[in-house]
């Protein structure tokens, strides 16, 4: 999977991504507010829309890329004209789509999805009643026309605060798993969090564990290894516990009290190492709540992949933004609902030297302000 191009819009609120490209590395920079995170969020949004869920009255193009073939998916849920309230009720219940289409084009346009309220075409032919309130993507989602742009979707994962908090959460989805033997079989698991596909890596000591912990013990010099423990739990029921060990100490710290940057330069590594060429990433606020020596070196990571990886970051650290080419910077500026994402070339940033760019974008407007 690559995400080409995107624009999206809530209906609802007005709030308004324009069109904007990607490259490989994608890093969003820009004053606090302008809607960086709102893109991620968007992506997010049709992430969830291509597995079947809603995300409100928004409208959508996205441009991407699957098994080297070029696909573009339009749509639009319909919005109630009665309706003028900006607040969505998080009970309100999932609107139908207004028109869905599907593009393959392989030199030419193949309209795979042609879809309205009344109907859905698919290759050509009209389908008996579907859900109305679910993505053709995801209803056809065992054709083989539409199973490789599922399954691209599915190779999006976003690295969130929000999401990594849940690596707190006991586990509870480890017993029954047949072992493993491999990366590859370990990947089928998608709805595990990062620590507990590390937990499965180390039960079945599969190699990319003591990669891992070497990438950890690298940047945290004092830290000697890393393991699980089995702890009893007030429900009898026994979990497999993170814990690290520091050297020259005796007792083991778990994971309930190790620090949350420690825990958070762990998922990044996590993530990156158990990604797959194709995998596209979404890193908010890249920096928060790392230290200097960790930001420097997961940042290399990013920067300098193993696999063929796709990446869409923010950050406003001087180090992730200096040591990023600025060929892939994105500039966020938003006027009322509008956001728009503008190249460093757009703005002539770059034309003296990789020196100047860096004085050139915290100096502009553009990023102080989130205004041209």
């Amino acid at each position: 999977m690559k995400i080409i191009r995107m624009s999206f819009k809530d209906r609802r609120s007005g709030w308004n991504i324009k069109e904007l490209y990607f490259n490989n590395l994608t890093l969003l920079v820009g004053a606090s507010g302008v809607g960086k995170t709102q893109i991620l969020n968007a992506i997010n949004s049709l992430v969830r829309i291509g597995k079947g869920g809603s995300a409100g009255a928004v409208e959508w193009i996205l441009d991407f890329k699957v098994n080297n073939l070029k696909y573009r998916w339009e749509g639009a849920f319909a919005l109630n004209e009665n309706d003028q309230s900006k607040i969505v009720d998080i009970q309100e219940p999932a609107l139908p789509i207004e028109y869905e289409r599907l593009y393959r084009i392989n030199g030419k346009e193949e309209l795979l999805v042609d879809r309205n309220i009344q109907k859905l075409v698919f290759k050509g032919k009209q389908t008996v009643k579907l859900e109305a309130t679910k993505s053709a993507i995801a209803l056809l989602k065992e054709e083989p026309d539409i199973m490789p742009v599922y399954s691209g979707l599915t190779h999006i994962y976003s690295l969130r605060p929000s999401v990594e908090s849940g690596i707190r959460i006991p586990f509870t989805k480890i017993d029954g798993v047949a072992p493993i033997k491999s990366l590859a079989e370990l990947r089928k698991y998608t709805n595990f969090t990062p620590i507990e596909k590390l937990f499965l890596l180390y039960k079945n000591q599969i190699e990319e564990y003591n990669d891992i912990v070497e990438r950890f013990t690298d940047i945290f010099s004092f830290v000697e290894t890393i393991d699980f423990t089995i702890k009893n739990f007030i429900d009898k029921y026994q979990y497999p516990v993170l814990r690290i060990k520091e050297r020259g100490v005796d007792t083991w710290i778990t994971q309930d009290r190790i620090s949350s940057g420690m825990l958070r330069t762990l998922v990044h590594i996590i993530v990156i190492t158990l990604a797959e060429d194709g995998d596209v990433i979404l890193i908010d606020e890249f920096e928060n709540g790392l230290g200097v020596n960790c930001i420097e070196e997961v940042a290399d990571m990013i920067i300098n992949p193993e696999q063929n990886l796709q990446f869409v970051i923010t950050s406003h650290h001087p180090y992730v933004i200096n040591n990023i080419d600025y060929k892939w910077w994105k500039i966020v500026t938003r006027k009322g609902s509008d956001v728009s994402v503008h190249t460093a070339e757009s703005l002539r940033i770059g034309d003296h030297s990789k020196h100047d760019a860096f004085l050139q974008l915290v100096q502009s407007s553009a990023y102080q302000t989130g205004t041209l």
